[in-house]
């Protein structure tokens, strides 16, 4: 009886504490992001330490002249580790160093095509609003309210420039936290195993022995899926600007090398990623020869077919092997709460969710056929 009454205490409490939860649901979603904002450093740096073990792993097992000796043993783990981080800064080096000229000479471009463009779109929107007029048989063409519009947008275009001491801060804050996440990624990777073995051991002293075994597989799980998602997304990123950059060398597009790595940035957004590549490629082709704005269109769509029907599946299969209708909600929720990072954090944790739920469910119906009780399958 007196357990009865514990039980039925926790349960009043709980939904007490879930209504609560829903009634501040604004509140709850601010302190998170408040202290996702705190953490966002060392968030940073778990998902470098995650990219950077990706070559320490390749470079340890390499290694092998520094298994003979004690020395080089311990040796091996920080000499991996340094031109692992080597490696990485090179690659994100050797990308700034190809996009930034490239992204210069494109927005000098666009900056003399545009007074052009909205001349032309000035003049046919005037042209079109006489002929509408003199069609409807209204009063005579007024382009007053044309040209306000233009100088309204021009003035908007202005006013935007005022904020660019904002940009410049964020910008300044990104760096800050992604040289603290760097610090914290080597300090990870370099005494990773010490590290397990202390949360492992904390695990232990704190929990019951099932639910520790349960909280530590879950942990490996979400690490695993991590380390697999970052690997299958650097990769299939790898592969699609490769491709993407090949088909426009080869049938002569400008701005091939730059489009090909801003497919490659762009691959990190789910879902959303290629159509932001595809826009922004277009536009650069628009600018240097409006005639193969068309054919470019063309080209990148049958490449993402192609990488989205075929490349994908086969890389992400083992990575996040649940249906395309969570890695949408998953996108969804995400991008929501935390923007574009939280759409690649979501992805793997509804993976390994969905991967638990499908193991709780699978129990279930084992244990009701063992007593006889069989669920009908819809």
């Amino acid at each position: 009886m007196r357990s009865l009454k514990k039980r039925d205490l926790r349960l009043v409490m709980g939904l007490m504490l879930f209504a609560f939860l829903l009634y501040r649901f604004d509140a709850v979603i601010g302190l998170v992001q408040a202290l996702i904002t705190i953490i966002t450093p060392f968030i940073i740096g778990a998902v470098l330490a995650l990219v950077i073990d990706l070559p320490m792993r390749f470079f340890e097992r390499r290694l092998f002249a520094f298994r003979k000796n004690e020395v080089l043993v311990k040796l091996r783990r920080g000499i991996s580790l340094a031109l692992s981080v080597i490696l990485v800064l090179a690659v994100v080096a050797m990308l700034m160093v190809f996009i930034i000229p490239e992204v210069i000479v494109a927005v000098e471009r666009l900056i003399m095509a545009v007074p052009g463009l909205l001349g032309d779109l000035e003049e046919w929107l005037s042209l079109s609003n006489m002929q509408i007029r003199n069609s409807l048989g209204l009063a005579e063409a007024d382009e007053s309210g044309v040209r306000d519009l233009f100088q309204r947008a021009y003035q908007f275009l202005i006013g935007g420039l005022s904020s660019s001491s904002g940009v410049v801060i964020s910008a300044a804050q990104f760096l800050l936290n992604v040289g603290i996440g760097l610090v914290f990624a080597i300090y990870l990777l370099f005494s990773k195993e010490r590290i397990k073995t202390q949360l492992s051991r904390l695990l232990t002293a704190l929990l019951p022995p099932k639910a520790d075994a349960y909280v530590q597989r879950v942990l490996h799980m979400l690490v695993q899926a991590y380390s697999n998602f970052i690997g299958g997304q650097l990769l299939q990123s790898l592969l699609s600007s490769a491709l993407t950059m090949a088909v426009l060398m080869v049938f002569g597009f400008p701005y091939a090398v730059l489009i090909g790595l801003i497919t490659f940035v762009a691959s990190f957004i789910p879902v959303f990623g290629p159509y932001i590549s595809g826009l922004l490629g277009l536009l650069l082709v628009f600018t240097a020869d409006p005639g193969q704005a068309g054919w470019f269109l063309l080209a990148f769509l049958i490449v993402q077919q192609l990488v989205g029907s075929v490349i994908y599946p086969r890389i992400m299969s083992g990575a996040i092997a649940i249906p395309s209708i969570w890695v949408l909600v998953a996108v969804t929720l995400g991008g929501g709460m935390f923007g574009i990072a939280g759409m690649l954090l979501f992805i793997p944790l509804v993976a390994v969710i969905y991967r638990l739920t499908a193991e709780f469910v699978r129990g279930r119906e084992r244990r009701r056929a063992e007593e006889g009780r069989y669920i009908d399958p819809l």
